[in-house]
């Protein structure tokens, strides 16, 4: 019977009080039993020798090593660059400065430090007395022995006074490394034993863009090579049965666009595979049935691939991200996050018996609450499990629990913290694990040089678990560590900021059980900065063995550096340890092989599971009236119209300069997801464009990414992501951000000066000439940020059609109006505070360009670490991408530091707009602010003509006309000041008077 669900959430009090929690009988799950049929053949042991650990300066670490006791298997180099090699038990290797490190700044490099190397060992048939001995010429004492029981264990063993370690890792063995990026993993066992993979492999069409775009060494004849709109997304299938993998099995055509799969099996033995793709320019949730038992043709061992079914077609807007699991049944249940036309999402879930529906429901809580990240996990008991994250006024966690036609919500954490991304498992005891990130309060709310009440997306970071039980929330005894980062705050001296960039963060936790029923939670760490590696900083996965009592020290999955939304596949092995599938892209262990891959690895511990010691855990309160408060602004605005010449014009309130994980420095901004969740839950934006570098250095495959989910997030009438990029030269040229309303344009790298004499800012001089070139023949614009410091310009070039607009004011930094506007910086050399933040090239404020006749409208948006303080907001006549480039186009935009409606007109005309006039001209002006308004600024030709003292409320309607034009053409503009100091700018109007 097919039953569907309409699901309400009820929270109900928590009992704190302290109980005796009885061990449950233990239950073996069925996902559990299928992983012993596996019988898979036990690994190697693997270790790293880790050396140069307290270097100061590159050194030579050169060697070789002796085990006894054991034999040694298989050797690879760890951080190997240049000429670092491996030579039978010996091998020459030597620290070394980070591979970014800028030559010439020997303050920055000892900050950075040196980049240690190492070996990693695979270590078979070990007895309890192995010994390895380690022998490094150049140290004293030469060698060192080491008795690998301890560290086999898990123990980590100094040498050389710490300088050097040996520490146990997992056993890693490549599993696909195709020229094709190949990413997100999904992973399960059938009935038989038989371990399934699927993942992606996206197709690279500019080989020469792997790793970042390389420079032109002359301006093209036309930009036709940059525009790519064709998707080259391909979804696999591979198994491993008796010993070997089979060849990869497509599940769909070549050029498909994908956000994510799952794979599971039912009882039959039957493989269901679901992923989301993007059809008619909607994404959608897909499967396909995979029945091993039958080949595809006589004589082929191919298994059999059903036609596509669509599972998702009542959804209005985008479905991703499916999850899949296998409940005691052999039944097989999906859930995914699904947007409505509201641009409201949901997590959604079905249910599969033989082939078909049974189950179908959608989980619904407060209807005006963004549910994201679902988990699902089976229990032995037959129980299902889904846990995701709600956004209510921040970010918490719930479960919900169905046990047959019955469902149950609970809430895990609930504090004011950000709590997100859940991971859950089910014990063999009936308990569910449930562990998520826990981030600082005031998550994405105002942050920036001039404010720091709230907190950057990406600050501290850390992961909890807990456990559900009876209805009621428990957490391990023992701890995990906390990540306590201090964003840094004006006027970000170096040292802050580089420690800001390298503290560690842990998040993206994962969970499973091992073949023995042990805990295990994999978690992604943050290291190093933008000098680290070819993309920037890096992340590493580390896993953890909860035994009831401790959690073991964290063991590195070897083969896991990459970005931070990383999520390995966490399964037990047949041996007892655990199996892990995952990806990389190699910027850290192997940095001159940088590419997309996968790996397969494995890890066991000594010891047992005993019996949790535990304690009751609050899910935690809140106070939501500052939400409500935003919320109540939110709506005033997208219901404010501005009704000018017959027209009518929506108030789109965005930005095109929000950094993640993707620069090369943008290591403390957070992951790509984040920008999303920020954009539409933190300040509720209209649309949104991802200012990283280059889309991340030109390299293809980020930039793919970007723009995947820039159209995965697209939510028509709603939430409007734009295509955008910063584009960054230094100082005369100037770094600017680039939108286009269409998909598949590549970024533009840099024009190359061969002689160092001609150079302009490092690179050829007519660069930006080249850029807006580009811009005519693709329809882009660009707009200047930060325009009076080291990465502005002094306005030598210019292109009234691709460059209309410009950054006034950026939240991480300043105000770029005219020197002494409020929130400017000073020069650094005259005392003043606060000083201007990037470098002084006062030829850069805005006003010089305006006094070139530029015309330029005004925008604020965020850059680096700064949130809900800058506000691009588009006088749109339609809510979609091409109405948006459009405003921007002419000039139709104000800035702003918080939701404030600027509506400023002349009879037919709007802001931004040029005309004659042989009459005088009045200026209708209303206001509404978020707090009481201070004074409204006229400026004309960039000087204040008049200052207009308002009473105390928050808004405010007048007019206002120049009593003595001065000259033929003047520009005016009107900037508001609350009383509590934030900021509008409505973009300059030119008048020419005509006597």
């Amino acid at each position: 019977m097919l039953r569907k669900w309409a699901l309400g959430l009820v929270c109900s009090g928590i009992i704190l009080g302290l109980m005796v929690i009885a061990q449950p009988k233990a239950v073996e799950p069925l996902a559990w039993q299928w992983a012993k049929a596996a019988r898979l053949v036990p690994p190697p042991v693997a270790v790293l020798l880790e050396l140069g650990l307290t270097d100061t300066e590159p050194s030579d670490w050169s060697g070789r090593l002796k085990l006894t006791g054991g034999r040694i298997v298989h050797r690879e180099g760890y951080r190997f660059r240049d000429n670092d090699a491996i030579q039978g038990d010996s091998w020459s290797a030597r620290s070394h400065r980070p591979i970014r490190l800028p030559k010439g700044q020997p303050a920055l490099a000892r900050l950075e430090g040196i980049d240690s190397v190492g070996i990693v060992f695979h270590l078979a048939e070990l007895q309890p007395e192995a010994e390895l001995t380690i022998e490094i010429p150049s140290r004293s004492p030469t060698k060192q022995t080491v008795r690998l029981s301890e560290v086999v264990a898990g123990r980590t063993a100094f040498l050389w006074n710490k300088a050097a370690a040996l520490r146990l890792v997992t056993t890693t063995t490549p599993l696909v490394t195709e020229p094709t990026e190949d990413d997100f993993p999904a992973a399960c066992y059938g009935p038989d034993g038989t371990l399934w993979l699927a993942y992606s492999a996206y197709r690279l069409r500019q080989p020469t863009r792997r790793v970042e775009a390389p420079g032109l060494r002359e301006m093209p004849v036309h930009f036709r090579d940059f525009y790519i709109p064709e998707p080259a997304d391909q979804l696999f299938v591979r198994y491993y049965r008796e010993g070997k993998w089979s060849e990869p099995i497509a599940v769909t055509g070549p050029q498909e666009d994908l956000v994510r799969c799952a794979i599971a099996a039912n009882a039959a033995g039957q493989i269901a595979i679901f992923y989301s793709a993007r059809r008619h320019n909607q994404y959608d949730i897909y499967m396909r049935w995979l029945d091993p038992k039958q080949a595809a043709k006589p004589g082929q061992s191919t298994p059999t691939l059903s036609p596509e079914i669509l599972v998702s077609e009542d959804s209005p807007g985008p479905d991703l991200g499916p999850v899949a699991c296998t409940d005691q049944q052999g039944r097989i249940w999906v859930a995914w996050q699904s947007w409505d036309h509201a641009g409201k999402s949901s997590v959604r879930l079905c249910a599969y018996e033989k082939g078909k529906v049974v189950q179908l429901g959608r989980l619904a809580t407060n209807p005006a609450a963004n549910q994201w990240s679902p988990a699902i996990a089976a229990a032995a008991d037959g129980r299902v499990a889904i846990a995701f994250d709600v956004y209510n006024g921040d970010y918490d966690v719930y479960i919900a629990v169905l046990d047959g036609t019955k469902i149950s919500f609970h809430p895990i954490a609930t504090s004011s913290k950000f709590e997100a991304r859940p991971a859950i498992a089910w014990d063999t005891s009936g308990r569910l694990w449930i562990a998520y990130e826990e981030g600082t309060e005031n998550w994405g709310k105002d942050f920036g040089a001039f404010d720091t009440e709230g907190q950057p997306l990406y600050a501290s970071r850390s992961v909890r678990v807990v456990c559900w039980q009876d209805g009621q929330v428990f957490e391990p005894i023992a701890e995990l560590p906390v990540s306590q980062v201090e964003a840094p705050k004006m006027p970000y001296e170096l040292p802050a900021s580089v420690r800001f960039e390298r503290s560690p963060r842990y998040s993206h936790p994962r969970l499973g059980l091992d073949g023995r029923g042990r805990l295990w939670l994999s978690y992604r760490q943050k290291f190093g900065t933008r000098y680290s590696t070819h993309p920037g900083s890096y992340w590493l996965s580390y896993l953890r063995c909860f035994d009831g009592k401790s959690w073991s020290e964290p063991i590195e999955l070897h083969h896991s550096c990459n970005l931070m939304d990383s999520r390995p596949v966490l399964l037990p092995h047949s041996d007892g340890g655990l199996l892990v599938v995952h990806n990389t892209d190699g910027r850290y262990t192997t940095p001159d092989k940088v590419g997309f891959d996968l790996y397969l690895s494995s890890l066991n511990l000594p010891g047992t599971l005993g019996t949790a010691e535990l304690r009751p855990r609050s899910p935690g309160k809140k106070d939501l009236e500052a939400y409500r408060k935003e919320q109540e602004a939110v709506r005033r605005m997208r219901e404010y119209q501005v009704r000018a010449g017959g027209k009518i014009y929506y108030l789109l309130r965005g930005e095109f300069h929000r950094h993640t994980e993707i620069s090369w420095d943008g290591g403390p901004d957070g992951c790509l997801e984040d920008m999303f969740r920020y954009a539409l839950d933190a300040v509720s934006f209209d649309w949104i464009g991802n200012g990283d570098h280059d889309n991340g250095a030109g390299r293809e495959y980020t930039w793919w990414l970007t723009q995947k989910l820039s159209d995965a997030y697209h939510i028509p009438e709603v939430f409007t992501p734009m295509f955008t990029y910063e584009r960054s030269v230094n100082y005369p040229h100037g770094h600017r951000n680039v939108m286009f309303a269409r998909r598949g344009i590549l970024t533009l790298p840099r024009l190359e000066e061969p002689d160092p004499q001609k150079r302009v800012g490092g690179v050829h001089a007519d660069d930006a000439k080249m850029l807006y070139r580009y811009l005519r023949e693709l329809g882009g614009i660009c707009a200047s940020h930060t325009s009076a410091t080291n990465m502005g310009t002094d306005w030598r070039d210019h292109d009234p059609l691709v460059e209309p607009i410009v950054e006034i004011y950026q939240g991480d930094r300043m105000n770029y109006e005219y020197p002494d506007c409020p929130r400017a910086g000073y020069d650094p050399k005259s005392g003043k505070f606060p000083p201007q933040i990037g470098g002084w090239q006062p030829s850069g404020y805005i006003n010089n360009a305006l006094a070139k006749g530029y015309r330029l409208g005004f925008q604020a948006s965020s850059d680096h670490w700064s949130t809900h303080i800058s506000y691009f907001v588009a006088l749109a006549e339609q809510r979609d991408r091409e109405a948006i480039l459009e405003a921007a186009r002419k000039r139709h935009c104000y800035a702003a530091t918080d939701n404030i409606i600027l509506d400023v007109r002349s009879g037919t005309h709007i802001q931004g707009d040029e005309w004659e006039t042989t009459q005088p001209v009045i200026f209708q002006v209303f206001v509404h602010g978020t707090a009481l308004i201070k004074q409204v600024d006229v400026i004309r030709d960039s000087q204040v003509v008049a200052t207009i003292a308002l009473g105390k409320s928050e808004q405010h309607r007048f007019t206002w006309s120049d009593p003595k034009p001065e000259r033929e053409l003047h520009y005016y503009y009107f900037r508001v000041l609350q009383e509590d100091g934030e900021l509008a700018w409505s973009s300059p109007m030119w008048v020419h008077y005509k006597r």
